[in-house]
């Protein structure tokens, strides 16, 4: 009675409406009225009750594992891969954990682990669910064998030599499907990229004893005979079939490999004909050993036109055009026109362009330029004419051209008029996982062209140029870059020489901290002239902080001088990256911390970084 009486003055605070249930009253009718207020005191204590389908958040732990085993819990248990801030029912939680266990031990037994054991627990904090997985893997399964054999008329080819020689099923070590798995794919991807299109598994078997801990594995590979390449039929109705028959990089007969398929289909993409390209090895239709290939093409669009707008800290406000007529006729002759508007230059330019009659996919070129490009350190105006011949060699772009171009020039004090007829040859490669935005990539490029005084131009002159790229990401968050470039000119006149010869150091893509072409010789009156030598060096690091964002830290260091003894600049800051929707947006801020006082300076620049 005491009890109840100081229950009922605490009720009789806390909730006035419960209080007459708990006045003294006979021992007959205290009894089951005392049993429901001992549950009301439960239900009191406990907190407010929990609607049987009310939602809440599901967080789970695993415990007892790690590495790839946990990995593989957490992306198969079904109560493991409910996403962040996802509210389930209790009902729906604890049908989820029901499964957890069998699940967690599939999971494992790719592992080699097929004793695992799993204790399960789920608790409530009053806003969320927690389950928590406790994980004993137990004794792994030990490989105790391996058969793996190669038969039939490709058992000798190194290929699948290689392959034996470097598969990852090691006796004695821990059972692991993946490496299975991995064997399996190795052998037909290899069959199938060197043409042993009948190529089958005899057997492909795991064996495993439960009791004694042990595992074997048979692998016996057939490989069929190996076909070789046939004629290659195109379907489309946009270009001269003899046109397209001039880039396929094999004749009837040859071996058949993936690589050459693969080279044709870069070879018709990289052009603005076709939008897509679907080659098909039609086995059903070779004769013999000799397998026919099937090309169907989908052409692009006959005409393109692009307008666009943008800002950079070197060429400020800029506005563009470009016009493509892709396919002027069958035989693939095409013609572009582009048109360029900014602060610091103005330039229109059309090219014409002829598929030659080669196995190499070269392509004749003729085009038509004016060029007004009047940044701080210079003023020149030049109208140019040419022909050039580019194609494809092994990966690398090599080109030869010749080029008539009249200029008229202010650099500093020096001015005048300017003819020079130049020849000129370059190779260039570039090799990227993505050419926008790239975690691993290169670019070379190799070039030289030259003048002389006897032919057309008033000047001689030898030109020779080299540049480097290289990206690397050591981790998934991180990437280094790297970018070196050199030049040396050699003439017997240099005030003859315009400004677009000339070089110059400095902006954007050259050594930050320094303006737009604003490093270089001076001349008499103290204004940059540019140089006849360049040296320019690069080193940036980038670490992502978040989705699509980076900070980078770099250093710059070169100059355009008149010997590579001369001192060179230095450029020292950080920087904001963003893969934006049009491409790669960089934001530096740089010093000069080779200039006296060491002045600031912002860049601007957008474009792919190869």
């Amino acid at each position: 009675m005491t009890r109840l009486r100081r229950l009922h003055g605490i009720f009789k605070v806390a909730s006035p409406d419960l209080a007459p249930l708990l006045r003294p009253m006979s021992t007959a009718a205290r009894i089951p009225r005392v049993l429901g207020h001992a549950a009301i005191v439960v239900l009191v204590l406990a907190g407010p009750p929990r609607a049987a389908g009310q939602e809440r958040e599901v967080r789970t732990e695993v415990r007892g594992i790690r590495g790839q085993l946990r990995d593989n819990v957490l992306a198969t248990a079904g109560v493991a891969r409910v996403p962040d801030r996802t509210r389930l029912t209790e009902e729906r939680v604890r049908a989820l954990l029901a499964r957890a266990p069998r699940e967690v031990r599939a999971a494992l037994e790719p592992f080699g682990y097929y004793e695992a054991t799993v204790r399960d627990s789920l608790a409530y904090d009053g806003r969320r669910w927690h389950v928590t997985l406790d994980v004993v893997p137990g004794r792994p399964v030990l490989l105790s064998s391996a058969d793996v054999r190669i038969t039939g008329p490709g058992a000798e080819d190194e290929v699948f030599g290689e392959v034996l020689r470097r598969q990852p099923l090691e006796v004695g070590a821990r059972l692991s499907h993946s490496a299975y798995e991995a064997t399996k794919g190795q052998l037909a991807t290899t069959a199938a990229e060197n043409g042993y299109l009948d190529a089958a598994f005899d057997s492909s078997v795991v064996r495993v004893d439960r009791e004694e801990h042990t595992a074997r594995i048979v692998l016996h590979f057939d490989t069929g005979p190996r076909y070789v390449l046939g004629p290659v039929l195109f379907r489309q109705d946009a270009l001269d079939p003899e046109l397209l028959q001039r880039l396929v990089p094999w004749r009837p007969g040859d071996p058949f490999e993936a690589g050459r398929l693969l080279a044709l289909q870069t070879a018709l993409t990289e052009g603005p004909y076709f939008t897509a390209v679907e080659i098909v090895p039609r086995r059903d239709l070779a004769e013999g050993s000799v397998v026919p290939i099937e090309v169907s093409l989908s052409p692009s669009r006959p005409q393109r036109y692009a307008v666009g707008a943008g800002y950079g800290s070197d060429t400020g406000p800029r506005a563009t055009f470009h016009a493509e007529l892709r396919r002027l006729n069958r035989q693939g002759h095409r013609a572009e026109t582009d048109a360029w508007v900014a602060a610091v230059e103005y330039r229109v330019s059309t090219r014409y362009f002829v598929p030659l009659r080669s196995r190499a996919a070269s392509m004749l070129s003729f085009s038509a330029a004016y060029v007004d490009a009047h940044p701080t350190t210079s003023d020149t105006e030049t109208w140019l004419v040419g022909g050039n011949v580019a194609g494809l060699w092994r990966g690398w772009r090599n080109e030869i051209g010749l080029t008539l171009e009249r200029s008229d020039y202010e650099v500093g004090v020096q001015r005048g008029i300017t003819t020079l007829l130049l020849l000129g040859a370059g190779v260039s490669r570039v090799r990227a996982d993505d050419r926008l935005d790239p975690t691993w990539g290169s670019m070379v490029r190799l070039g030289l062209r030259g003048s002389h005084d006897a032919v057309v131009g008033d000047v001689r002159l030898l030109d020779l140029g080299a540049e480097a790229r290289v990206v690397r990401s050591p981790t998934a968050g991180t990437r280094l870059r790297a970018r070196f470039e050199v030049g040396a000119l050699f003439t017997s006149s240099f005030s003859r020489l315009p400004g677009s010869i000339r070089y110059f150091a400095g902006g954007d893509r050259s050594v930050r901290g320094f303006g737009y072409r604003a490093l270089g010789p001076l001349d008499e009156s103290g204004a940059v002239k540019g140089g006849s030598r360049l040296l320019v060096g690069s080193v940036e690091a980038e670490v992502r902080v978040l989705d699509g964002w980076g900070l980078a830290a770099f250093l710059d260091h070169g100059n355009a001088v008149d010997s590579f003894s001369d001192p060179l600049e230095t450029g020292l800051g950080l920087g904001i990256r963003w893969r934006s929707p049009v491409g790669m947006i960089r934001l530096d801020g740089a010093f000069a911390v080779s200039a006296s006082g060491r002045p600031f300076r912002l860049h601007l620049n957008v474009g792919p970084e190869l």
